[in-house]
Order: structure tokens, then C-alpha cells, then sequence
């Protein structure tokens, strides 16, 4: 498990020649999002920050070959690698698929800027960016992505507390769908548990906090 990175991947192909869509990827990335460009010799690397969390997106466009007509074009392969330490907190998963929808609407933008490039039009009001700030459902994911982290958070204090005192006398509660009380020695192996599991989270964290202002 890589603890600094989380790791997200996802392609498309494109029906266009492999200049034109690496030429409307670095426009969209660099452009719209104002992520710094790196070339490669297979794409290029873009660095900005997404969710809150610095994050490297490395995109490789090569030309799709295949038997069918639908591989036809050029295939972008976007691998993002967010920091799971970041202005939200640290990330163990991606709470409501957030990345995977921004991924999504990337490999839409690169769509868009290369319709701009093809009919030498500009219509920022189509831009994938534009249009999902402009929805409603929007500002209700982030509610709801908010409301999933706070109870989150609640969670892991109630079974923090719940572990010291369970560790101290015995006696320890396990708050969930069906929650039980443990008593005896069992529950004071699985209070250190708990508390040992939650002590390493703390140090991970930490440590990932001090890489981070280092670089």
C-alpha cells in the first residue's frame, strides 16, 4: 500500500490523429485547470491540486491501435497519484468516488478543447469545468462528501474513546450496525488493538505531514 500516493486510473479513446489530442490534453490541463506541464516522451506529467490535496496526474497518449473501428484514434491513459495528506485530512479511500468523477470530467474537458481545436471555436460556457460548477447536484455531492467525512470522524472518536475505556475496565463498546459490549480479557486485547491500529494511523499521518513541508 502506498501510504504517501493514492492511486486512480482511468482512459478514453479519442477519434482524432495523436497531435491533436496531445495538443488539446496540454491546453485543458494547463489552460483550464492551470496544472504545471511536464512533457514525456509517451504524454506528459501535469502537478496542481485537486480535493484539497496536491496531486500528480501523468497522462499517456499513444496512438489506439486495434481491429476494430472503435479503437480507432488515440488512447489517453490518465494515472493520478493524490497526496493523502492534505488541507482535508488524511485519506484513506475516495469517499463518494470524488477523483474518479474529476478524472471523468478531465478526459471530458480534453474532449471539449479538442472540438474547440478542430472547429476553431472558444465557447468557454461548454467546458466540462463551467458546466459542473453551474449544477446543483454538485454543491449536494459536496454536502454529502462533507456529511460522510464529519460522521466519519465521529465514528473514529466514539471507537477511540470506546477502546481507552474499554482498555481501562474491560469493558469495551463497539458502536456499529449491530453493536456489541465485550467484556473480560478479550476486550482489553482488542482496546490495545484498536489503540496500537489507530497509534500507527497517527504516526503515518504525521509522518506524511513532515514529508510534505519538507519538499
Amino acid at each position: 500500500m502506498d501510504w504517501k500516493y493514492k492511486h486512480f486510473q482511468q482512459e478514453r479513446v479519442f477519434p482524432a490523429p495523436r497531435d491533436d489530442v496531445f495538443e488539446a490534453a496540454c491546453a485543458f490541463m494547463g489552460e483550464s485547470l492551470g496544472w504545471q506541464i511536464t512533457n514525456k516522451a509517451d504524454g506528459f506529467t501535469a502537478q496542481g491540486s485537486s480535493g484539497a490535496h496536491r496531486a500528480i496526474a501523468n497522462l499517456r497518449i499513444q496512438s489506439a491501435e486495434g481491429g476494430a473501428s472503435s479503437e480507432s484514434g488515440t488512447r489517453v491513459a490518465v494515472e493520478l497519484l493524490v497526496e493523502r495528506a492534505g488541507g482535508r485530512g488524511f485519506m484513506l479511500f475516495d469517499a463518494g468516488g470524488y477523483y474518479g468523477i474529476q478524472i471523468r470530467k478531465w478526459l471530458d474537458g480534453i474532449q471539449w478543447s479538442l472540438q474547440q481545436k478542430l472547429t476553431g471555436t472558444h465557447d468557454e460556457s461548454a467546458n466540462p469545468l463551467v458546466l459542473a460548477d453551474n449544477k446543483a447536484t454538485a454543491c449536494i455531492f459536496n454536502g454529502c462528501l462533507v456529511f460522510i467525512i464529519v460522521m466519519f470522524a465521529l465514528y473514529v472518536l466514539v471507537t477511540f474513546i470506546g477502546a481507552v475505556v474499554g482498555l481501562l475496565t474491560g469493558n469495551l463498546f463497539l458502536l456499529g450496525r449491530g453493536s456489541v459490549t465485550i467484556h473480560g480479557i478479550g476486550a482489553r486485547i482488542l482496546s490495545a488493538l484498536i489503540l496500537i491500529f489507530g497509534a500507527f494511523l497517527a504516526w503515518r499521518i504525521i509522518l506524511a505531514w513532515t514529508i510534505k513541508r519538507k519538499s
